[in-house]
């Protein structure tokens, strides 16, 4: 009963602490299924390009005359994301608090790693417009030109902004005078300059990384899939769960090795990114 009431702490801890720290997943294109797939695979997702224009009716052009929207196969990569962690035997029974404080603090470890593969893509992605900016020097110019950047690519309205807790804090008025007393006490905004605004702490370390940027929700897909079982012979249990209001395809594993005395367990999870439009997405790097 012990490990039962156990697993149930663990799991719900995961999804609330998952589902507050990922919100900024909310920014993407979510291709996510319950399909159980391998420790990897490569996954097709459709890019729709629409670059014709809207006209009026004509005699000689019909209904399918300048039709050109295309569909384009994008290839995205999904592998198996884990966090893995252990306890002991004293500090598993000792308190609930005590397993739900651990619990947590990996289960927000593997959100970050998460948020860090967008990061990395972008980063990867030669075709992403990216401007040289320190964190702490990003200003509401800097954002509207990040929206401009938008427009001009015609992007559709449907816009986010990921951007460095510095850069956001960096952002916050010093009195409610400018934006209101609601951004003063809760200490962010909700969206600036048409942009819902998702403050995230998944950067790449080092100079020239990218630490925020602007997209269109299209621009940027994440492929998620349901890990394998993979049964060992000390796995005690495999349970999946669901991040709620993302609908991401999650599992905690259960081992123990009981001549240490030591349980062992995982989150994990099969996901990608791929840049599906990188012209509608427009990025501010470290200097």
């Amino acid at each position: 009963m012990a490990n039962d009431i156990a697993s149930e702490l663990t799991i719900s801890t995961a999804v609330a602490t998952l589902g507050d720290l990922l919100s900024d997943m909310s920014a993407y294109t979510l291709n996510v299924a319950p399909d159980v797939i391998g420790k990897a695979g490569t996954i097709q997702v459709p890019v729709v390009d629409t670059d014709d224009v809207a006209r009026d009716w004509s005699a000689s052009s019909g209904y399918t005359g300048n039709s050109d929207s295309s569909v384009a196969g994008l290839d995205v990569v999904v592998a198996e994301r884990i966090k893995p962690f252990k306890i002991s035997d004293t500090a598993y029974n000792t308190s609930p608090l005590t397993l739900q404080s651990y619990v947590e603090q990996n289960a927000n470890e593997f959100g970050r790693y998460l948020q860090n593969l967008v990061f990395k893509a972008l980063d990867a992605d030669a075709n992403v417009s990216k401007t040289a900016k320190a964190e702490t020097s990003v200003a509401l110019s800097d954002v509207k030109t990040l929206a401009s950047g938008l427009d001009t690519a015609g992007a559709p309205m449907d816009r986010h902004l990921v951007i460095s807790p510095s850069s956001h804090t960096n952002l916050l008025p010093a009195s409610a005078e400018t934006f209101g007393q609601n951004v003063i006490e809760g200490g962010r905004f909700s969206s600036l300059y048409g942009l819902q605004i998702h403050p995230s702490t998944g950067q790449v370390s080092g100079s020239g990384k990218v630490h925020s940027f602007a997209c269109a929700k299209n621009a940027i897909v994440v492929v998620n899939r349901r890990p394998d079982i993979q049964a060992t012979s000390n796995l005690e249990e495999y349970t999946p769960f669901e991040v709620e209001g993302l609908g991401l395809q999650c599992a905690f594993r259960r081992f123990y090795e009981a001549s240490t005395g030591i349980h062992y367990g995982a989150f994990t999870t099969m996901f990608g990114v791929g840049v599906a439009v990188p012209s509608q997405v427009k990025a501010l790097k470290r200097t």
